[in-house]
């Protein structure tokens, strides 16, 4: 049997202090591994002193040390832990700096508690956000999560070891919560600097982030002074005074508020400085129209205003220094600051911002443009109502006039008869027979001759003249009324043609409405950028693009001593600037001059412009003949030459009536043809005899020197080109004689030095050789002919009158237009 051997057990104790040793050992070399994976190759102090030292790590740290600073109701610090979630991410060197200067103020804020819990709190948020793994595209929503649960765990982990509360659990999850919010908020303000994005495009939400950064950071220096001055309080009131510069009343009311509200966040009583905020942003914002003087000077007048209701004294004189010192400020910002400003998108639907559309007004402009066709389209039924109604068929018509002419005839002269029954009952056909021959007679002859009946009809018929005499009148009565219903047909026609005129004039609209008018913003910071070079202080400049892409600038700057500065060095320096020549069209210059500002548009000047010369000879005391030369809108060129029937005043009147309402309706937009056919239509109602003129029309595009040549009954005009003469000649009628006129309508592109000579049917009417073209003389005169066109007229007219020796048949009338490069003088 095998003996087992049992030998004593005894446990030894192990001191505390051994234990300690080894996890202080196992620590060490796990921070070792970590430092080793970071730095493969070691430390470089020198390299990471250059790496805390640069700039943008400096003006972090500082931040954070401010964030550290911006509590809440006196004891919340979301600021902090937000700003180093979303600023120290991916950057550990930075990111540790930060969290120092940050512990740096939760230590120097002495009146906050829970101080180790911050820093370690801060310590673990760093870590996690840069060395965890996080995608790139889960930022937005991972750093404000973790920022949240970093502070909700290490907060309450230090508050089970303190003691337990329900109230002190609410505070930190009403902590984490807004830390983790902030955070988000932050992120788009860290995104934007990182990215470089300028400030014209900032969206809004790129706003709304710097505001609440801008809000921590003046919260953040509440405490520091400067000569006994807060700089938060300083801060504050530069902001409501660039508020009341930039937007005016309305924002640097709102403004105030905000920012009277920071000292009531940062402890847990209402401050008065909610009320002075806002009653001295209101007042600065009502001066604004005076400038920055004027808006200081509101600011004054709301600080002293508001500071007779403040108890304590040295609280009224340091704040009266502290708006003294931001007004000081305020003056010293530059005036580009305004316009930058103003160029940021996500600020344009602030009242006096510029911006682009807003979607209100898109909608507005839907509404406008709906309403403008809805009027189109009451026209388009006024016309229907009024277009003459045609029926079906004929044969209706006609059975209606033979139904009323028996019924005349029958219920008249017959019914006292004493063969009544016998010719309408028992002959109705024979009677209807007879009856219809002579209506045929009547209509083929006009009238009824009694001799030309026919014989059956005058023996049986006792009142045979009687029927003959009444079938005559009513046949002249209804062919009077045939020719009212006519010409009230032909009226009703003519003012429906125009009324639909009317209706496609105004759809027009509606649809160059469509063609969104803009400002063309990088003009126009390439054109303030090039002024301010050249040292001309404009206030205001706008460029505005048509939907025809045709350019005009407004320009508001003070006025000058004479009123031509404008024209003289502002368009010469645009037209510069731009590389094409602009010229003034418009300028509204204020009552005393050298005082005030002044306003002006530059619109781009014509290439080509027109010399115009006239001449004229009555074969009465009145000429006859009527003529324009009037500059329509967009660089066009009228030169219309109008001949009414006849001589003396009664031509020109019909004549002048032509051209008054040729150039009312082109310049208000409507189509030539348009135009034309409303002036044929009028001279058709205007009379019962017929009143006529000719129209000879030319319209010359003065950018292209694009011509159309419209002629409606004239005699040929002459377009000299060079030694070379060309005909333009038409045989169409003159307007006002058919309702349905064939006008002629020629275009052709003309040169520079090009002559275009128009003339009235009296140049040409003289006696003399019938068979003779007598347009050579004026071909081989204008061949030799050069220089003022006025010259040129007068020759035309001289020459005339003597081939008909001093004795005109009819009024003679001469246009010579001469097109040359529109070329300063």
């Amino acid at each position: 049997m095998e003996q087992i051997e049992v030998y004593p057990f005894q446990r030894i104790k192990e001191t505390p202090g051994k234990r300690w040793l080894e996890k202080k050992a196992q620590l060490s070399k796990m921070l070792k591994r970590a430092i080793l994976r970071r730095f493969p190759h070691g430390i470089n102090l020198s390299q990471l002193g250059n790496s805390l030292l640069r700039v943008e790590v400096l003006i972090l740290c500082l931040m954070a040390f401010v964030m550290a600073r911006a509590s809440l109701l006196g004891e919340l610090l979301p600021f902090m832990f937000a700003f180093i979630a979303a600023f120290g991410r991916r950057q550990p060197v930075a990111g540790l700096a930060m969290g120092l200067a940050a512990s740096i103020g939760l230590i120097n804020q002495s009146a906050h508690m829970g101080l180790m819990g911050n820093i370690t709190s801060i310590l673990l948020l760093i870590s996690i956000i840069n060395y965890s793994k996080l995608p790139a595209e889960k930022y937005w929503w991972g750093i404000p999560f973790v920022c949240t649960a970093t502070i909700f765990l290490v907060k309450s982990l230090f508050l089970v070891k303190t003691g337990m509360s329900f109230y002190g659990e609410m505070v930190i999850i009403f902590e984490s919560l807004m830390a983790g919010i902030l955070s988000f908020v932050f992120i788009v303000s860290s995104d934007a600097i990182k990215k470089k994005k300028k400030m014209n495009a900032f969206a809004f939400e790129d706003i709304a982030a710097f505001l609440i950064l801008g809000i921590g950071v003046v919260i953040g220096l509440d405490g520091f002074q400067w000569a006994g001055l807060s700089i938060s309080s300083i801060l504050c009131r530069l902001g409501i005074l660039a508020a009341a510069w930039f937007w005016g009343a309305g924002q640097a009311t709102m403004v105030g508020v905000m920012v009277g509200l920071i000292p009531s966040i940062n402890s847990s009583t209402l401050s008065f400085t909610l009320g002075l905020y806002t009653v001295s942003g209101l007042l600065a914002g009502l001066f604004r129209s005076l400038g920055r003087l004027g808006i200081v000077i509101g600011f004054m007048l709301g600080t002293m205003g508001f500071s007779l209701f403040i108890p304590e004294t040295q609280a009224t004189v340091l704040g009266i220094w502290e708006t003294a010192v931001a007004c000081l400020i305020f003056f010293l910002l530059p005036e580009s600051l305004n316009q930058s400003i103003k160029k940021i998108p996500a600020l344009s639907l602030v009242p006096n911002g510029e911006g682009k559309i807003s979607q209100a007004a898109e909608c507005m402009r839907d509404e406008a443009r709906e309403r403008l066709r809805g009027v189109a389209r009451v026209f388009n039924e006024i016309a229907s109502t009024l277009q003459p109604y045609d029926p079906p068929s004929c044969l209706k018509k006609e059975e209606a006039c033979l139904n009323y002419l028996y019924e005349e005839i029958s219920s008249g002269i017959c019914y006292q008869c004493l063969h009544y029954q016998k010719c309408w009952e028992k002959y109705c056909y024979k009677t209807s027979k007879e009856l219809l021959d002579l209506f045929t007679i009547a209509e083929r002859m006009g009238s009824i001759v009694y001799e030309q009946c026919p014989p059956d009809f005058r023996r049986s018929c006792l009142y045979s003249r009687d029927i003959v005499n009444l079938i005559n009148y009513l046949y002249a009565s209804l062919r009077l009324n045939q020719y009212w219903k006519n010409r009230l047909d032909e009226s009703c026609g003519m003012i429906s043609r125009q009324i639909q005129g009317i209706s496609r004039v105004i759809e027009n609209l509606a649809d160059d409405y469509d063609d969104k008018t803009h400002i063309d913003y990088d003009l126009k910071d390439k054109i303030k950028k090039s002024m301010k070079k050249m040292d001309f202080k404009l206030l205001e400049i706008t460029p505005v693009r048509r939907a025809n892409q045709q350019l005009y600038i407004k320009i508001i700057m003070g006025s000058c001593t004479d009123g031509q500065y404008c024209a003289s060095q502002v368009s010469t320096a645009v037209s510069a600037v731009l590389g094409e020549k602009f010229e003034v069209t418009e300028r509204n210059c204020p009552c005393l001059m050298g005082k005030g500002n002044c306003e002006f548009t530059l619109n781009r000047a014509c290439t080509y412009r027109v010399r115009t010369g006239v001449a004229q000879v009555g074969k009465e005391n009145v000429c006859g003949d009527s003529y324009t030369v009037a500059a329509l809108h967009d660089c066009r060129e009228l030169i219309a030459l109008s001949d009414g029937m006849g001589i003396g005043e009664e031509a020109f009147t019909q004549s002048r009536s032509a051209i008054r309402m040729l150039e009312s309706l082109l310049e208000a937009g409507f189509d030539k043809a348009v135009a034309l056919d409303t002036i044929n239509s009028t001279l058709l109602l205007k009379s019962t005899r017929e009143d006529f003129a000719t129209l000879d029309i030319a319209m010359i595009d003065l950018y292209t020197a694009e011509a159309d040549f419209i002629k409606t009954g004239g005699v040929p005009s002459f377009l000299k080109r060079g030694g070379q003469v060309e005909l333009i000649s038409a045989s169409s009628l003159p307007v006002g004689i058919v309702e349905t006129m064939d006008v002629y309508n020629y275009n052709r592109r003309l040169a520079a030095r090009d002559l275009l000579v128009m003339i009235s049917d009296g140049v040409l009417d003289f006696t003399g050789n019938k068979d003779e073209d007598n347009t050579l003389w004026i071909q081989e005169l204008l061949k030799i002919a050069d220089g003022d066109p006025q010259l040129i007229a007068e020759m035309i007219i001289n020459r005339a009158l003597s081939r008909c020796q001093g004795k005109p048949s009819d009024d003679m009338t001469v246009i010579c237009c001469y097109l040359d490069l529109n070329l300063p003088d």
